[in-house]
């Protein structure tokens, strides 16, 4: 980027800014919504004001930012606060602010994590459980793609371990296997409760555990074995199955556990999942 293009990007980052704060000012819904709302306002409005210059340096599609944050955000954050009281609503802290608003300018388009985001942010300006806010978790929810955010919810909403497995291919007389299939959980639609194969979730696993949301263990199982009895039925150890099984070699699954971590199940209460 040239001098003059950078001098160009700040001056749409700050025109950028100045929309915003003139159209949380000069909306109708602000100033006759009550003193709720009205404190609301005040603070998203000084809460943009510091922490979304940073996103002057920042060469990215404005216009969809301008959009949203000029006709939509407002709406957005009001109702993720309007149970908290107005005397709790403090200005969250800039490491939290900016980074969240510079992560919902390019993520507002996906539900799943604007959701986590916008959480986030009403969290960090409630008084009560602000501590809850750790500026980690803007860079977790940067690391997650949308079906990351989806599917992670089930994990980090339960209290007690789930059942997981992991499937391998052990030959007779050899010591050692092979594992074709890893990080294997009971997926199943939410309609039709068919199960949902989804191929990228071993690496979707993969992630949360590398981000600390979820520790996964495969030298322990849960109690109640019966827990695992989906695992026979998936069509992927199915076709597995039919693919591999013989008289020298035996397919076998691995019994295992998902339980979300101490840092996970904070995060989860940061973007109010549970």
């Amino acid at each position: 980027m040239t001098t003059d293009d950078a001098i160009k990007t700040a001056r749409d980052g700050v025109a950028l800014v100045s929309e915003i704060l003139k159209a949380a000012g000069d909306n109708p819904n602000v100033k006759e919504a009550g003193q709720h709302l009205g404190q609301t306002a005040l603070t998203i409005t000084k809460t943009i004001n510091n922490a979304l210059l940073p996103l002057a340096a920042v060469n990215f599609a404005f216009d969809k930012a301008r959009a949203y944050f000029s006709e939509s955000f407002q709406q957005d954050i009001s109702a993720k606060t309007s149970t908290i009281p107005p005397e709790q609503i403090v200005e969250p802290k800039a490491s939290i602010a900016g980074p969240a608003l510079q992560g919902l300018a390019f993520t507002h388009e996906e539900p799943n994590l604007k959701d986590m985001y916008l959480n986030l942010l009403a969290t960090a300006m409630d008084a009560r459980v602000a501590a809850d806010a750790h500026p980690a978790f803007v860079e977790i929810i940067r690391q997650l793609s949308s079906e990351d955010a989806q599917l992670i919810r089930g994990s980090l909403q339960s209290s007690v371990p789930i059942a997981i497995v992991e499937v391998r291919l052990t030959t007779v007389g050899q010591k050692g296997y092979s594992i074709l299939v890893r990080h294997l959980l009971n997926l199943s639609s939410s309609t039709t409760k068919d199960p949902v194969e989804i191929p990228a979730l071993p690496a979707m696993v993969d992630n949360w555990v590398r981000l600390g949301l979820v520790n996964v263990d495969y030298t322990t199982e849960l109690m109640d074995v019966a827990a695992y009895k989906w695992a026979d039925q998936r069509p992927e150890v199915m076709r597995l199955r039919q693919t591999y099984e013989k008289e020298t070699q035996k397919l076998t699954i691995t019994h295992g556990i998902l339980e979300r971590t101490a840092f996970g199940t904070q995060f989860a209460r940061a973007v109010s999942l549970v």
